[in-house]
């Protein structure tokens, strides 16, 4: 299974770059708007998010008191079944990927403060999936995103996402199984995302 690098767009580029492995949280307080953007894209806007995202490396902080909701990463299709190729024996349940990893999308598990005293465990449906997204490229993709989660401590956290699909399902733009498909049932989707939240000033 390949990473889930947005490679649409900036935004998908922005999102995906929450997977990056030992990536360090931002050591800046987060301004009281909820506000993440990255390379001039307003992430809250896009996905109409009220709530803190925590996602891509300039959005890894919140304050306390403030709900939360962990964005992305995304995953990039083929734009339809005439450009779609797959490895020998894969037969797509859909005719265009993008629906085709819609249709077996079950749901995420995230884990917050994952083997700490604090650790937490929330599992979501369908819901979750954000979809009807391209790319200047002219691919789909979609993207996981969070209902809020209830305030943190102050201090350091991480958030690891889970995936669930009830089938296989292949992105139809190669033919290698290990970067192109995604397996049946749940996979880790990311790694253990750093971030901080910090006191409210005043």
């Amino acid at each position: 299974m390949r990473p889930a690098p947005f490679r649409a767009a900036l935004v998908s580029v922005a999102l995906a770059a929450a997977t990056l492995a030992g990536a360090t949280t931002a050591q800046a307080v987060p301004p009281p708007e909820h506000d993440c953007t990255f390379e001039g894209l307003p992430l809250n806007e896009i996905l109409d998010i009220r709530e803190r995202i925590i996602g891509p490396p300039p959005c890894r902080e919140a304050l306390a008191g403030e709900r939360w909701v962990r964005v992305g990463p995304s995953w990039e299709t083929a734009t339809g079944p005439g450009d779609a190729v797959y490895p020998d024996g894969y037969v797509p349940d859909e005719e265009a990927p993008s629906e085709d990893f819609a249709a077996k999308f079950r749901g995420a598990r995230y884990v917050v403060d994952r083997g700490t005293r604090q650790e937490r465990t929330y599992v979501f449906g369908r819901e979750v999936l954000r979809t009807g997204f391209v790319g200047p490229n002219g691919r789909p993709f979609s993207l996981p995103a969070s209902p809020a989660f209830a305030p943190l401590s102050v201090g350091e956290h991480t958030v690891i996402t889970f995936l669930r699909l009830s089938e296989e399902h292949c992105d139809g733009l190669d033919t290698d199984p290990e970067q192109n498909c995604l397996p049946e049932g749940e996979f880790a989707w990311t790694g253990d995302t750093p971030f901080e939240v910090f006191p409210r000033s005043g």
